[in-house]
């Protein structure tokens, strides 16, 4: 995973994400999403090994066809 991928897994909408920096690691990024479940970018769909974080019709589509 890119350095930077951690961040498509916060959800940016959230009024706590828009109050703070961008984390700038992995660790920092998992820190905060414990600390504020709700920045945790949703739905989460789970199939096999592919995971995807926030809502994409096409890509729903893609998994689950």
């Amino acid at each position: 995973m890119p350095a930077d991928r951690f961040a498509d897994f916060l959800s940016r909408r959230s009024p706590v994400f828009k109050e703070r920096a961008l984390p700038s690691s992995k660790k920092e990024a998992i820190d905060l999403m414990l600390e504020q479940p709700n920045l945790i970018k949703r739905p989460i769909l789970v199939k096999g090994a592919r995971v995807l974080f926030g809502f994409d019709k096409d890509e729903y589509r893609k998994v689950l066809e």
